[in-house]
């Protein structure tokens, strides 16, 4: 996201540094902090703390950092030859600054191998470590899965190749043959333990860059029983694969986290290195008792997102959930900006055509503890789920009445007026509403409550199905564009378009949704986004709609405000329904300060991700990401001080672009044009 909670401990400056020597280890306070948050970073091969300095800078969070690098002589003036042995001194060296743990390690490049077994070292000494980075950490290709070391060779190959054709004759063939011996060396080295032949690095072993080949040439990590944060590049242009696939198995749990640009960018770039700098803000941040984001807990801890359609936020969650520990799985359509998420442990295709069996299988398959549904449709699936399943497979649906609430309170949780009417019983201010059965009652209902009134469809979302209506005299044409089922143009749109055959089957039905008729209220639009357990609220976040991508729309700019009758109102509802999940309120907020709830989504909702983040206590404004999103054809300004961008999920900025750079093209704005009557008409 942006910057992370820890930017709400900063404070730390960035001090003179303090240095010293300690047997064959060099030690520098690159940044001054708080006590007893003390990080230790390896640079990479040349043992040169001031690659660290782009990304040390870019820290907010309290840490003190320090650069431990090998020398290339310990105090007898002997070499310092092998990772484990340049880790035994590391070891001795940071205990002079931090006696005791828990400690946090970090190393880049080849300094991450310096940093593991490190972290190896310590844990066999009974110490605690409490988070480990690896940068873009590369061990020896002769301990790569063959198939991996297979596929990086050719692609090496094949990339060299087509530079060499590029170059002119003479250049081409002396390049040639350099690039054969190297490739012949390579194969012949993969299965031998000659030292004289393992060296890929320079010749001078006096060098401490000819000591780090020595020594990664010997070096076979051992599997660490604990989590290891890689940090890898988006970009290959050096090894030939991707890191994360070399460390897949060697650890407990490896806690991904991308970063766009290659090996060496990702330190000396200044923005990749903020990048870099931010997940290890974030990480650490989590670590500590004063994290305000949402984690695991029992009953929550495996999720299960449930996706009919292709919604950023829901992606923008899941890789939320990922970065906080839970085990998240997916049940989705093709094509779903969750495809991109990396951390996702099964992920299932929703059909089209057989829905509720797709989602069953799903289930069976990812067991999960909680299903998370990201829209109306999806809520409806599981709803009738459960009908189907409550005899033949009780788990399921145990599953399923766990994730929605109370299954005694779905009528009222459905119904726009049930909701209303279980609101005031609870205090709850919340306009008048009633379901209205034709014309004639609805000129009989307006006639008791006045002026203006506000026509809505139960299970309608996004401002769909809703009719401000301030003309008495145009109540009867509101109401027949309200009520009538849906045009057979807009189902077809949706089927062609949308690979969606809802609204179709419904016109073929020729079914009538559900017609409420609500008192308007004045005022600034605002939300309560909430994460639950068991009808106890968890986290909750109270926003101000500054912006929305169409009238009565989902929000494009909020800001986060404190308002405790609208955080109280949510609890209360959230009690009563039994909710666990996630779930949002809409309220309008009225010129004197009242809130008066307006209706509530049981589901997932553009904002969730900020409870899951922790980023929600602070009094400011956020632009949701994609920050391009469209009004009538035109982007929206950017009015906030803070853009909500994954910055630590470079695939998914790219696909939140690409969607956003979608709504530009022309057809796509015919479209809105063509769709644009059923968006929040008043009358």
């Amino acid at each position: 996201m942006t910057a992370p909670t820890a930017a709400n401990d900063a404070g730390a400056a960035v001090a003179p540094s303090t240095t010293f020597e300690a047997n064959g280890v060099r030690v520098e306070r690159l940044r001054a902090g708080r006590a007893g948050g003390n990080l230790f970073l390896v640079p990479g091969l040349e043992g040169d703390p001031t690659e660290l300095t782009a990304v040390v800078s870019a820290f907010v969070g309290p840490q003190e950092v320090y650069a431990v690098a090998p020398l290339a002589e310990d105090a007898e003036r002997q070499p310092v030859v092998g990772v484990e042995r340049m880790a035994e001194l590391i070891v001795c060296a940071i205990r002079r600054v931090q006696p005791a743990g828990p400690y946090r390690l970090g190393g880049y490049s080849f300094g991450g191998l310096i940093a593991l077994e490190t972290a190896q070292q310590l844990r066999a000494a009974g110490e605690a470590v409490d988070a480990l980075f690896l940068i873009e950490a590369v061990f020896d290709e002769r301990f790569w899965p063959r198939g991996t070391w297979l596929r990086a060779l050719a692609r090496r190959t094949g990339r060299q190749l087509a530079r060499i054709g590029h170059m002119p004759m003479a250049q081409a063939a002396a390049e040639l043959r350099l690039r054969s011996g190297r490739l012949r060396r390579r194969v012949m080295r993969r299965a031998t333990d000659d030292p004289e032949r393992l060296s890929m690095g320079p010749d001078d072993a006096n060098t401490m860059s000819g000591l780090a080949y020595s020594s990664i040439a010997g070096y076979r990590p051992r599997f660490y029983d604990g989590t290891i944060t890689l940090i890898a590049s988006s970009i290959d242009r050096h090894f030939g694969c991707d890191t994360v696939k070399l460390w897949a198995g060697y650890a407990d749990h490896l806690d991904v986290a991308r970063v766009d640009g290659d090996h060496l960018t990702v330190m000396h770039d200044n923005a990749s290195a903020a990048v870099v700098a931010n997940v290890i803000d974030h990480r650490l941040a989590r670590s500590r008792a004063t994290w305000a984001g949402l984690r695991p807990m029992p009953g929550f801890e495996r999720p299960m997102l449930l996706s009919t359609m292709r919604w950023f936020s829901a992606a923008r969650l899941a890789h939320a959930l990922t970065e906080a520990g839970f085990t998240v799985s997916a049940c989705r359509p093709r094509s779903h900006p969750l495809e991109v998420v990396e951390g996702i442990v099964s992920d299932h295709r929703l059909s089209r055509l057989r829905r509720s069996r797709s989602v069953v299988v799903a289930i069976r398959r990812a067991a999960p503890d909680i299903v998370l549904p990201d829209d109306e449709r999806a809520l409806a699936l599981l709803r009738r789920i459960h009908a189907r399943t409550r005899r033949t497979e009780p788990a399921i649906a145990a599953v399923i009445a766990h994730s929605v609430g109370a299954v005694d309170h779905w009528p009222s949780i459905t119904s726009r007026s049930g909701l209303a009417m279980q609101a005031r019983a609870l205090d709850v201010a919340a306009p008048e509403t009633a379901v209205i059965s034709d014309s004639v009652a609805l000129e009989q209902w307006v006639a008791r409550h006045g002026m203006p009134v506000v026509l809505k469809t139960d299970g309608s979302w996004g401002g769909r199905g809703v009719a401000v209506v301030r003309d008495g005299s145009r109540l009867r044409e509101a109401w027949r564009n309200t009520s009538n089922p849906p045009r057979l143009t807009r189902g077809v749109k949706r089927m062609v378009f949308n690979l969606e055959a809802g609204a179709l089957a419904a016109w073929l039905r020729r079914a009538r949704p559900v017609v409420n008729a609500q008192q308007y209220v004045g005022g600034r639009e605002a939300i309560a986004t909430v994460a639950c357990l068991h009808g106890e609220v968890q986290a909750l976040v109270c926003l101000e709609v500054v912006q929305a991508t169409e009238a009565r729309g989902p929000a494009a700019v909020v800001r986060i405000v404190d308002h405790p009758a609208m955080a109280e109102a949510a609890r209360r509802l959230v009690r009563r329904f039994g909710l666990t999940g996630f779930c949002g309120f809409d309220f309008i907020i009225t010129d004197s300060g009242e809130a008066r709830l307006l209706e509530m989504n049981p589901r997932v909702t553009p904002t969730c991700h900020l409870l899951v983040e922790g980023d929600y206590q602070r009094t400011r404004t956020i632009a949701l990401f994609p920050a391009e999103l469209v009004r009538n054809g035109q982007p929206l300004a950017a009015v906030s001080s803070v853009l909500d961008v994954p910055v630590r999920a470079p695939q998914l900025i790219q696909r939140g672009e690409w969607m956003a750079a979608r709504q530009h093209r022309p057809a796509a704005r015919m479209m809105r044009r063509v769709t644009r009557r059923w968006a929040t008409p008043t009358y």
